[in-house]
């Protein structure tokens, strides 16, 4: 972890905890070394520091590339570990520097939805392929989140819940071990996303 990553971190916990009243369920299931990639449902921009602010360890987000264009808020962005990624098109620098950074035994934080659902409880429905993707590239295991809050739809002072499931294995993805296809790809994001919904039904009993 970077001083300018604790830095923010030391900075933005207690502004979340005040103002969104964070609590976190399952850091005892944070991996303590080696690479994993963050998944977590998307409901708000506040979504990376949910996460970020918590976890130990530092976390690599991807980001729209249009929000580096302003100089305050790159800087945060790039000091917090954000890779910026040009959404809707195959950006193959991002992807790229996404694998490396998980090559060198990184956390990765990923959104299977691909793109902000407030207001919308997640369904497996909601999972784009490309988490099954780097997951096959980096064969490294999974860390299902599950972000929730009422309505999912993120207010000051609404209380927000960040639940943390135990890490998925490689091994339970389902890849063909000489070469893997979209199908593979697609099959392994529903199944991450499955367990990231099961995360808040079980939050409910």
């Amino acid at each position: 972890m970077t001083k300018m990553y604790r830095f923010l971190q030391m900075i933005f916990r207690p502004i979340y905890k005040l103002f969104f009243r964070v609590e976190v369920i399952g850091l005892e299931n944070e991996l303590k070394e080696g690479a994993c990639i963050i998944c977590a449902n998307h409901i708000s921009m506040h979504d990376i520091f949910f996460i970020g602010t918590r976890l130990k360890r530092q976390i690599y987000f991807f980001a729209k590339k249009e929000l580096f264009k302003n100089p305050i808020l790159r800087k945060i962005l790039t000091s917090f570990g954000t890779i910026p990624v040009n959404r809707g098109a195959g950006d193959l620098k991002a992807i790229k520097s996404t694998i490396e950074v998980l090559e060198k035994g990184n956390y990765v934080g990923l959104f299977p939805q691909g793109t902000r659902i407030p207001d919308k409880e997640p369904c497996v429905d909601d999972a784009k392929g490309g988490v099954g993707l780097f997951a096959y590239r980096s064969k490294c295991s999974i860390l299902p989140v599950h972000i929730k809050t009422k309505n999912y739809r993120v207010r000051l002072f609404r209380k927000v819940t960040v639940i943390i499931g135990k890490p998925i294995a490689y091994e339970e993805l389902g890849f063909s071990p000489e070469r893997s296809n979209m199908a593979e790809y697609n099959a392994a994001s529903r199944l991450i996303f499955e367990r990231i919904c099961e995360l808040g039904k079980e939050d409910r009993k």
